[in-house]
């Protein structure tokens, strides 16, 4: 409970920076999208991190500059949103287009906790073990995969299609990042590349 209580402080604090950002920009805190999209942020990411386990928040985290690189690109885009409400430039998106972006924003989080949640090894420097099981039986990076939902449901969910521009730096950000997670654990990892030949995709199902 008291880590609960913490991490939750500590997302409020990062909730309230996107809120200050955005409403502070667009000079109007009447945008119900955005207080969602907020809300969704501080809940998922919050769980996320609580549920990790001690031994988990003792390991090194090798994805930590990919993550801070991805985090540095939402602030961005959270700028170009807020001046998008503000100014009018692409604020265009229908009320159906902001509740699918919110949707896809929130299953993004909700991915990328399944992941952390069915992997005892997320954060091992060298993988840990081959997981197969929850999302790993459909895709080989699903943390990744939550991330790509959220950077593409993102500039939606905000009514801002000029925040796509941010979108396409993330997505670019989380190929190259999986791209070389992938060859590393191929590399390091016994029975890496036997799990690779059963479940073919590293981020996208069908695709890649």
């Amino acid at each position: 409970m008291k880590n609960l209580l913490v991490n939750l402080v500590a997302f409020l604090i990062l909730g309230g920076i996107a809120a200050g950002i955005m409403f502070g920009l667009a000079g109007r805190w009447d945008l119900w999208n955005i207080w969602s999209y907020v809300a969704i942020l501080v809940i998922m990411v919050t769980v996320a991190d609580y549920r990790r386990s001690p031994e988990m928040m003792k390991r090194t985290d090798p994805g930590r500059k990919s993550r801070s690189v991805f985090l540095g690109l939402t602030f961005l885009q959270w700028i170009i949103a807020g001046l998008d409400q503000r100014f009018h430039w692409t604020n265009i998106i229908p009320t159906p287009g902001l509740i699918v972006g919110l949707v896809f924003f929130a299953i993004g989080w909700g991915l990328y906790d399944w992941a952390k949640t069915a992997n005892p090894f997320f954060q091992e420097e060298r993988g840990g073990g081959v997981i197969s099981a929850g999302p790993y039986a459909i895709l080989r990076h699903p943390a990744n995969a939550g991330f790509l939902l959220v950077a593409i449901a993102s500039p939606l969910a905000l009514n801002s299609l000029l925040a796509f521009i941010l979108s396409v730096f993330q997505v670019t950000n989380l190929v190259n990042t999986t791209t070389t997670e992938d060859q590393k654990l191929r590399d390091e990892l016994a029975g890496y590349t036997e799990y690779a030949a059963k479940v073919s995709n590293r981020l996208i199902p069908g695709v890649w």
